[in-house]
């Protein structure tokens, strides 16, 4: 069963039909244990009727006048009433003119009590009395009324049929109804496939539609996904033409070494060309394996890959005595991969560096669900125009050795997580300040 709306169809389309029938089974005993009790005061009030009319014959016995009977069926043969009255020994004191010839003496009642049951098609009540005379001596009794039941089973069944037709009616309007909420509760889910249909064919972008909250999560990462994708392919394309660029100048060193008589400097000039190549090479498919904005990735503590870097170019500018000032929070984590980071804040570090004189200041700090990551120096800064300097092959002072590559690297991973980075002078040491924000 893969579809999730049958599932949830039929889960609760049992939970509902269990429901109906403990109902419809509770509201059918209910009314069958309140129809009796019914009918057991009925018969009471019959029973305190007659002795209302009851009188002592002139052997002492306790006696009921025929003509003045509370129910007029106690008077009529086979009209489904009839009344007894027996004495202590069961013996048959009293019959209503109803009364049939194979009734059956009970047994003696205890006085003041009342018994009720149903037997044979009749319902039975018994109820136990006694009288005293002149002499004090006293006389037990017991009084039987009896009452078709034919007419009480039949009205139980109509009720039971008319509450299983509304029950029966009920359940199949619930069981539409929830067809019907159910369809409408999934069709986020519908126009969320068509959505990504529609991507997956080129008509769309990106999923745009507005979504419940419990979807959102699943949207957003969806998003990230799409777009992560396609900054893959660009990185991978921009990867290409630059190791075409850079590529040009040793393939043309090769080429006029081939064309030479070979000598130990030729041999020397070879393996230089072919190790800057293979620099090259390994460089620009790291750049290509970029991750990119991943909303699932597990955050990386950004004070210790600092740290990691400037330590490394501490040795590296040893000559010019380069400082490293940190302001990072030691808590602070940035939702991105690791190798994106180093290589992110390594080109910008290294740039420090290269232009700067001697001192570097790294600051971040978070505010929501952004990150600020400031790079300083006390170098000559950036020319007014710093739009080009992102572009690959761009480089601020010419003089320096380089493939002018560091800057445009950076701006395609600040690109891969949507993020954004400025150029500008810096107020604190008064070189060049490059501000990088990304989500966290």
């Amino acid at each position: 069963m893969r579809s999730l709306r049958t599932r949830l169809l039929l889960a609760t389309s049992l939970t509902l039909l269990v429901f109906l029938a403990l109902g419809g089974l509770s509201l059918s005993r209910a009314y069958a244990e309140s129809a009796r009790l019914s009918q057991l005061e009925r018969m009471q009030a019959i029973v305190y009727a007659l002795l209302g009319s009851a009188e002592t014959n002139a052997y002492g016995e306790l006696s009921f006048d025929n003509s003045h009977l509370p129910d007029l069926r106690l008077d009529k043969p086979q009209s489904g009433l009839e009344a007894a009255l027996f004495s202590e020994s069961s013996a048959l004191l009293w019959g209503s003119p109803s009364l049939s010839d194979n009734i059956v003496a009970p047994g003696l009642q205890p006085v003041g009590e009342w018994r009720f049951g149903q037997a044979a098609g009749r319902f039975v009540l018994l109820f136990g009395m006694s009288t005293g005379d002149e002499s004090g001596k006293s006389r037990r009794y017991t009084l039987m009324l009896l009452e078709d039941s034919h007419a009480f089973e039949q009205q139980q069944r109509q009720y039971q049929r008319s509450l299983l037709f509304w029950l029966g009616g009920a359940a199949a309007a619930l069981l539409l109804l929830q067809g019907v909420v159910m369809r409408w509760s999934l069709r986020p889910l519908r126009r969320l496939v068509r959505e990504l249909g529609d991507i997956e064919n080129g008509r769309r972008e990106r999923i745009e539609g507005v979504y419940p909250h419990e979807l959102l999560p699943l949207t957003e990462g969806l998003n990230a996904m799409i777009v992560s994708e396609r900054n893959q392919q660009l990185r991978y394309r921009n990867a290409l033409g630059d190791l075409a660029h850079t590529l040009k100048t040793p393939l043309a060193v090769l080429h006029g070494v081939a064309e030479r008589p070979q000598n130990d400097e030729g041999h020397k000039l070879l393996g230089e060309q072919v190790s800057r190549m293979r620099h090259i090479v390994d460089h620009q498919l790291k750049r290509a394996a970029t991750a990119g904005a991943r909303t699932l990735a597990e955050p990386s503590p950004l004070r210790p890959l600092v740290e990691k870097i400037t330590g490394a170019l501490v040795k590296v500018y040893a000559d010019r005595g380069v400082r490293f000032t940190l302001d990072i929070p030691a808590a602070l984590r940035l939702r991105a991969d690791s190798g994106d980071l180093y290589e992110l804040l390594g080109n910008l570090l290294d740039n420090a560096c290269k232009y700067g004189k001697d001192q570097v200041r790294v600051t971040a700090s978070r505010e929501r669900n952004r990150v600020t990551i400031v790079v300083q120096d006390n170098g000559r800064g950036f020319p007014d125009d710093t739009n080009h300097l992102m572009e690959r092959g761009a480089r601020a002072d010419t003089r320096q050795e380089g493939q002018g590559l560091g800057l445009g690297a950076v701006k395609d991973i600040v690109d891969a997580y949507e993020g954004r980075i400025t150029l500008d002078k810096s107020n604190v040491l008064g070189g060049g300040r490059v501000t990088v924000t990304l989500s966290a």
